[in-house]
């Protein structure tokens, strides 16, 4: 595999304000291979996956069938990620692990009994591995590169990289800034399901219905996690601190000229319930329908939503990114109902068909958060110019709450009445949820006549008009079928705040109270009573915003010619 990705290697400009646009006036962050050639910085490595499988099914009786079978997978890999004196100094970890000998063993049991009439019990247990993006992987075999910073540089512009910036990185040490952790082992879930399926009839309404009942249980044996080993194993990184609510505060390393050093590693936590319930049914006259729903709860440490090992590491919404605990999935569609009706008629020997598709789900999960920026972090930043990400749940004061002060220009009746239903203390990630969406769709069918001429190369013919419209009730009115999406990025932003020292405040008063930025933190608040979070300022976000692209009807019409 060839991944030719160095972020940062045209630089990264940061400037503060339109009067440092207007005067080329700029903070310009640069990372490259000391030839200052990206190409020299890419990844190139490779492995081979082995697997073996025995499975055999056994007839115990007319009804019972028993399936069982055990596969065993092997990664073998010759190439390394680069080694680092350096790294291994100052952390105490290897930079050169690979894949090779990851391994896993995985048994599977399946049955299927069909000796009670009319009903159908099927099911299985097993071990399953998968989840490997190589381009998690990937990110460890970069070869290791230079980060280099030039601060309220002028005459800058952003189509060229300042040339103190390349002689500072030709002249760098390079270092690795991914790694995998020794440990690591080839992702895996155990899943069991089991599956109840049954014909029936109900007097008055007609006879061979097909329900439908299904659970499916997964739990995590080894999945992905990502960790900043900056902030755990760098001496110059502690001690850190404590936040009024408890919560690790972890060194700036980005003002301290620390960079990263970001470890794929396992981890144990996460699990998923799936219940769902189904019925169909197709009648002599043309209609059939199903009708279904699905409940889920579901959880997991870390969801992998971006290339980048340090964005997987900024993007994970707990209050410990460096230990985080299976949580709820913001990928969790906690009640889903769909439904499909149909109606088809012949005419002569033409058929015509019409179908509605129907779906009615709970919104999207999301956390409140902390508005932070790379001014103020509260719990700590990463290195090379990483800004921090809204990730960090909000702490939900109680009344009289002594780890929380207000600042003058903070609405605090306005925030109070929007968290009034919000238990209090560190937020639970993702346990709001905004609002429902109905999403109802159309498709049209209808046979025509082939083309005879035909017939005597391509045999019987015929053209099917297709004519979908999804969302059709935005059709009928512009103010139906309206889909609403949560906050960005599951992140809804809505107190700026400070941590300052409670004597600070006590002394001072809330508002002169200077506020504790860049690595500060995490050595004046040693213990949770030494400081309090200062609340400045309130943004009630929105639960639910609509999605101008998906609040829409569309219409596709299609023609097929089948013979």
């Amino acid at each position: 595999m060839y991944n030719l990705f160095v972020p940062g290697s045209r630089g990264r400009f940061v400037f503060d304000g339109l009067q440092a646009v207007l005067g080329g006036v700029a903070r310009v962050d640069y990372v490259n291979a000391v030839s200052n050639d990206p190409r020299d910085a890419a990844a190139d490595w490779g492995y081979r996956r082995r697997a073996f499988f025995v499975q055999d099914a056994w007839t115990v009786s007319p009804e019972l069938e028993l399936t069982a079978g055990l596969r065993y997978e092997r990664i073998q890999q010759e190439d390394s990620p680069a080694y680092s004196d350096a790294v291994f100094a100052a952390y105490g970890v290897r930079t050169d692990a690979n894949l090779d000998g990851a391994d896993a063993w995985m048994p599977r049991l399946g049955l299927r009994y069909t000796g009670l009439g009319r009903t159908v019990i099927s099911g299985g247990v097993g071990l399953f591995a998968g989840g490997e993006p190589q381009v998690w992987i990937s990110n460890a075999f970069q070869p290791p590169v230079v980060f280099a910073r030039l601060a309220g540089a002028g005459g800058v512009t952003p189509f060229s990289v300042p040339e103190a910036l390349l002689r500072q990185v030709a002249a760098g040490a390079a270092l690795p800034v991914d790694a995998i952790a020794e440990d690591f082992d080839m992702p895996a879930d155990w899943k069991a399901s089991v599956r109840v399926q049954r014909e029936f009839d109900l007097p008055g309404l007609g006879r061979d219905f097909l329900g439908t009942v299904q659970y499916l249980h997964t739990s995590a044996h080894r999945s992905f996690v990502w960790r900043n080993l900056a902030h755990t194993h760098l001496a110059g990184a502690q001690p850190t601190g404590e936040a009024p609510d408890g919560r690790r505060i972890y060194a700036d390393l980005d003002a301290l000229g620390y960079l990263n050093l970001t470890e794929l590693g396992n981890h144990g936590g996460g699990r998923a319930h799936v219940w769902s319930v189904a019925v169909s049914k197709s009648y002599d006259f043309g209609v059939d329908f199903s009708a279904s729903y699905a409940r889920q709860d579901v959880e997991a440490v870390a969801e992998g939503t971006s290339a980048r090992g340090i964005s997987n590491w900024r993007a994970l919404t707990v209050a410990d990114r460096n230990d985080p605990q299976a949580r709820r999935s913001p990928h969790e569609t906690t009640h889903s109902w769909k439904l499909r009706l149909g109606y088809e008629r012949a005419i002569g020997q033409l058929n015509t068909r019409i179908d509605v598709f129907g779906r009615v789900f709970s919104g999207r999960l999301f956390t409140y958060t902390f508005d932070v920026d790379r001014g103020n972090a509260l719990f700590g930043r990463a290195g090379a110019g990483e800004s921090p990400f809204d990730a960090d749940p909000l702490y939900i004061p109680a009344v009289d709450d002594p780890a929380v002060v207000y600042a003058s220009t903070f609405d605090r009746s306005r925030f109070e009445y929007y968290v009034q239903a919000v238990p209090g203390g560190i937020h639970a990630p993702y346990s709001e949820v905004s609002g429902w969406n109905r999403i109802w769709d159309l498709r049209l069918q209808v046979e025509l006549p082939g083309a005879a001429g035909l017939a005597r190369w391509v045999g019987e013919n015929r053209v099917r008009l297709v004519l979908d419209v999804e969302n059709f009730p935005n059709l009928l009115n512009s103010k139906w079928g309206r889909f609403d999406f949560g906050p960005s990025n599951g992140q809804a932003a809505v107190v700026r705040a400070d941590l300052v020292r409670a004597a600070d405040v006590a002394d001072l008063g809330v508002d002169a109270a200077p506020a504790l930025t860049g690595d500060a933190p995490r050595m004046a608040c040693r213990n949770r009573t030494d400081c309090a979070y200062r609340f400045n300022s309130f943004d009630a976000e929105p639960r639910a915003i609509a999605s101008r692209s998906r609040s829409v009807y569309r219409i596709r019409l299609g023609i097929r010619f089948e013979f």
